[in-house]
């Protein structure tokens, strides 16, 4: 696979941030394309720029990315699921995260 073009990982640091990620840690997630593409598609499919998540939540919602481009088995309703837990503060950790 391809490495991302330079456009196209300033618009992904960019929605990372979005979201509440630091510069650092949205430049860091942008790096891997299989898990940038995946925590895009989170951030786009459950609307999780508006109205934005805390810091902490934003970095779970990173590692969850992380995890999921990693497996194949997690469907549409688990996702939800996860996220919806991060949203509520219900996982408060990335090892939580990494133990679903």
């Amino acid at each position: 696979m391809a490495p991302p073009s330079v456009e196209t990982a300033e618009s992904s640091v960019d929605l990372f941030k979005s979201i509440g990620l630091s510069q650092s840690k949205a430049a860091e997630a942008a790096k891997n394309p299989r898990s940038a593409a995946v925590l895009r598609d989170l951030i786009e499919s459950y609307s999780l720029a508006t109205p934005g998540l805390s810091e902490k939540q934003a970095v779970l919602v990173s590692a969850l990315a992380v995890q999921l481009s990693k497996t194949q088995n997690v469907g549409p309703a688990e996702r939800a699921y996860i996220v919806k837990a991060i949203r509520e503060e219900k996982l408060k950790s990335v090892d939580q995260v990494n133990g679903w």
